[in-house]
């Protein structure tokens, strides 16, 4: 169990916020929301635009983050993924998170706002990428791909490792869609990643008919591989 001091200025903080994402509410989006699946048990409706916004307002803040979370708001998670210090997140907290985040939307948030700023992401997604657990693939997946369009001074390890470690028979429907976006991103970088990407994807086009479906959206997007 996580434990944390208190502090009543940042609680202050916490309540001034927390009103300022209340008034955010919509009950058009939030009636949008669900004919998408996004069924949340507690949400507003507000925008991420919205809630981006709010954000810039405030410094990050561990404690504050911690609070927000902890509303379990479809908003003050997002927030709080927003507001949060990686170097302050420990082990335990990541894990619960990563748990705790109950739609695809909260964990892309999450990956993208939070954890693709990671210090130890060299030696974590390849923990992430071996595990049975395909939601921490798909963590790995997004953020991956996030690097690998922002970050343009990474050495190419991190990427060749994902490549290498791909899952031989992926069933998460949201993984699925999220590998080709990131493999597509790789691929981009530099000629020997993409030649890694399409010797690793036709190989395993093979045998997973889930693959199949892989290689031949990146071969739309690469039609000079064929």
């Amino acid at each position: 169990m996580e434990f944390y001091i208190d502090d009543e200025q940042v609680e202050k903080q916490f309540q001034e916020l927390f009103k300022e994402i209340l008034q955010l509410r919509n009950g058009e989006v939030h009636s949008e929301m669900k004919k998408y699946g996004l069924n949340y048990s507690k949400a507003l409706g507000a925008s991420v635009i919205n809630l981006k916004e709010l954000a810039k307002k405030y410094e990050p803040n561990h404690l504050l983050a911690q609070k927000l979370w902890s509303k379990a708001f479809r908003e003050s998670r997002i927030v709080a993924t927003l507001l949060e210090q990686p170097e302050a997140m420990s082990e335990l907290q990541l894990k619960r998170w990563v748990e705790e985040s109950d739609s695809n939307e909260i964990l892309e948030q999450l990956c993208m706002n939070l954890l693709v700023n990671l210090s130890d992401l060299e030696n974590l997604l390849p923990n992430w990428m071996t595990s049975e657990d395909e939601k921490l693939i798909l963590c790995a997946t997004m953020i991956v791909g996030r690097l690998a369009l922002i970050d343009k001074t990474r050495e190419s390890r991190l990427f060749e490792s994902f490549v290498s470690l791909l899952p031989a028979c992926p069933r998460h429907t949201y993984l699925i869609k999220q590998l080709p976006r990131a493999l597509g991103k790789i691929a981009r970088r530099t000629d020997e990643l993409k030649g890694l990407v399409f010797a690793q994807t036709q190989s395993l086009k093979d045998s997973d008919d889930k693959w199949l479906e892989i290689y031949e959206e990146l071969m739309a997007e690469f039609p000079d591989e064929k």
